[in-house]
């Protein structure tokens, strides 16, 4: 197997990367601009290829040099920046992936593994939010709000076009709240997820007014190459979508209380409610995991205490 990563240097694109070298493989990142700053530890482990997802000949000539069997589609245009500029995130998010699939097909990748979002469930209502928390099966409807969520729930019929149709293997996978090292660096300041641990970890005080009540399902960044390895490497596939999180309602209130295990003298201030978020909709949930834990093998390896351990180890190693 030699699988190509787009998006291979990004938060979770990086540790996917580290998975495959863990488990004796030499991917290859496909990135538009090179930057080594989550990846430091392996430079000698993958292949570099620069381009765009927007630039067909250029994904079509990576994945022939290379002789690609399996891609991960992690590039993305995320955030705030993708809620701004509605056409481009489209423009990135859907014809990038069309983009990568019909290099596939043209190359005979065998199977293509999207990176989804836990947006694309839209609003969480009723008992799957506040205060019963259901966890949320991937058969919940999706009715996606954002932009960014949206062009996530196209990407995943698109997916489903091309398995069906188009002699492709796909795959989607619905990240819960990812949380991990780079998030600040690379999605800027404005994400709670961004905050509560690199804060402190700098020194900086932590701040929110609303939410230390709230439950959500965070699943840390390494869970997350996690189960796109076993989405990759699994020798059959029986859904085109699974939930990739940890199965667990966690508050930000249990965030502090953890970091100050690490940072006795981290300054925390959380207020209570709900809506940590700040969309004008509930936005938080907990997963049914179950799928991909009985047909991928899925198992989360951190829970909370292990994951913010983790992070904060990686944040000394890495210097971000």
């Amino acid at each position: 197997m030699k699988v190509l990563i787009t998006g291979g240097m990004g938060v979770i694109g990086a540790e996917t990367s580290r998975k495959f070298v863990r488990e004796g493989h030499r991917p290859v990142i496909f990135a538009r601009h090179r930057d080594d700053s989550l990846v430091g530890d392996i430079l000698d482990k993958f292949d570099f290829e620069q381009g765009d997802v927007l630039d067909m000949p250029r994904i079509l000539q990576a994945i022939k040099k290379h002789k690609v069997t399996h891609v991960v589609h992690a590039a993305a245009f995320v955030g705030a920046v993708s809620a701004g500029n509605p056409a481009l995130s489209i423009q990135v998010n859907v014809m990038g992936l069309v983009n990568v699939l019909e290099a596939a097909r043209a190359l005979g990748v065998q199977r293509v593994v999207f990176t989804s979002a836990k947006g694309v469930y839209g609003p969480v209502l009723g008992e799957y939010g506040s205060p019963t928390w259901k966890p949320m099966s991937e058969d919940l409807p999706a009715k996606p709000k954002r932009i960014y969520d949206s062009a996530k729930f196209m990407g995943e019929n698109v997916c489903a076009y091309y398995n069906d149709n188009m002699g492709i293997e796909t795959v989607s996978l619905r990240f819960a709240s990812t949380y991990g090292p780079g998030k600040t660096a690379r999605h800027g300041p404005m994400a709670v997820m961004s905050r509560i641990v690199e804060n402190p970890a700098h020194g900086l005080p932590f701040k929110l007014e609303q939410g230390g009540d709230d439950k959500d399902d965070f699943v840390y960044n390494k869970d997350s190459a996690l189960g796109i390895y076993l989405a990759t490497v699994a020798e059959k596939l029986k859904s085109r979508v699974y939930n990739i999180g940890t199965g667990v309602g966690v508050t930000l209130r249990d965030f502090e209380r953890v970091i100050k295990k690490h940072i006795p003298n981290a300054q925390m201030e959380i207020g209570g409610g709900l809506n940590f978020y700040g969309f004008p909709y509930p936005a938080t949930g907990v997963y049914d995991i179950s799928r991909a834990r009985d047909e991928l093998g899925y198992k989360p390896e951190y829970d909370l205490e292990k994951g913010i351990a983790d992070y904060l180890a990686a944040l000394k190693k890495l210097g971000v």
